[in-house]
């Protein structure tokens, strides 16, 4: 069951699975007391090279000479390569196979290839074994949410909820990452499939932020459209008029390729699209359709959504203790609250159902008068 954001949600998940400085475990301990951590490149007569973190985010690499140094404490390489593997733990979300492929495709065979007698392989050949079944049940349809597994025959008996679940899911995913855009985009899919779904004033409660993000996306590249534009005029200016031609050409190039963009990435149904910072119109275009869409959520989220959802969860408990008259009236308050809920057309048949059944039962059966003796 491929989403359009399968291989955006892939990104963004690989994306906070960053490596920490954890990964770097040789450690050189100099003469002066210091402790340099990293890993040993190269180790000889010349000194020992080891690669470390000089801040937090750069890394930089330096040799010292053996009188400098006291002591030296290595990592065994098999040591070092399972702790780069990362963690082989199934995240509480998995919509595609993306997190699976990369382990048992390349990771773990590369692993058991270069470490076939590693202490590590026993552990690895039992994640290899589960990563590879929870992967089958994913390509069987499965789905896990929030750290739990829904069956694709749970999805199958209740299209809509489920559906609206796995949507929903694909938008907290992409929340967590700096595209915005794709956020917007699978929220407005999530609202166009399954409008009235119970997770819609939750997905809702995630969009304001992320209209502020793309806000900010779209002032940056305005206040730098000027600069931009000097710049090519400066070019254009300077250069011959062959090459000022293919410079000219080049710009209206980046601007057909900009609009024929915009129409495949709307061509799910969706209305946003990337930022351009080199077109004026197509900033123009996001920000209008930001405002607008603004103004319409603004007026969406004044909708008392989780009052009809309770209403309606109420009803079904109501339901199920054959309280018919309450559970109608429960009804009758989340339709005037929300039409749209889509959990009020299903309680419906499902009262409609248990009334009927409630009927049959207490209905007496025919009675069947004994007959007189001698009689046949």
């Amino acid at each position: 069951m491929p989403t359009p954001n399968s291989k955006k949600l892939g990104l963004v998940f690989l994306s906070l699975l960053v490596l920490t400085e954890s990964g770097f475990s040789d450690s050189l301990f100099l003469k002066n007391g210091r402790e340099i951590k990293g890993d040993i490149i190269q180790n000889d007569s010349s000194g020992v090279l080891i690669e470390y973190f000089a801040t937090p985010t750069i890394k930089d690499q330096k040799t010292f000479s053996k009188e400098e140094i006291d002591r030296i404490v290595a990592t065994p390489a098999d040591d070092k390569a399972f702790n780069l593997l990362g963690s082989r733990a199934t995240p509480p979300t998995v919509l595609d196979t993306s997190f699976y492929d990369t382990l048992i495709e390349k990771k773990l065979p590369d692993f058991f290839k270069r470490f076939p007698y590693s202490r590590h392989i026993t552990e690895l050949r039992e994640d290899m074994r589960s990563l590879t079944a929870e992967r089958d049940r994913v390509n069987a349809g499965d789905r896990r949410i929030d750290g739990s597994w829904i069956t694709a025959a749970q999805i199958a008996a209740d299209p809509y909820q489920t559906g609206a679940r796995i949507s929903f899911s694909e938008v907290k995913l992409l929340t967590q990452g700096d595209d915005p855009v794709a956020s917007l985009k699978a929220y407005e899919l999530l609202e166009k499939n399954y409008p009235g779904s119970s997770v819609l004033p939750d997905a809702l409660d995630l969009i304001p932020n992320q209209m502020d993000l793309l806000q900010g996306k779209i002032n940056s590249a305005n206040q730098n459209l000027p600069i931009l534009a000097k710049k090519r005029q400066t070019w254009i200016d300077a250069a011959p008029s062959d090459q000022a031609k293919e410079i000219k050409a080049a710009l209206e190039k980046d601007d057909l390729n900009a609009k024929s963009t915009i129409a495949a990435a709307t061509k799910d149904g969706s209305k946003f699209f990337p930022v351009f910072p080199n077109s004026k119109d197509s900033l123009d275009q996001l920000q209008a359709l930001l405002i607008a869409e603004k103004t319409r959520l603004a007026s969406l989220r004044t909708i008392p959504m989780r009052d009809s959802i309770n209403a309606s969860h109420d009803a079904s408990k109501l339901i199920d203790i054959g309280k018919f008259k309450e559970a109608q009236i429960q009804l009758d308050s989340a339709a005037k609250l929300w039409p749209a809920n889509g959990e009020i057309p299903v309680l419906k048949l499902k009262l409609e159902s248990a009334e009927k059944l409630a009927k049959t039962v207490a209905s007496p059966s025919p009675s069947i008068s004994p007959k007189p003796p001698g009689t046949r």
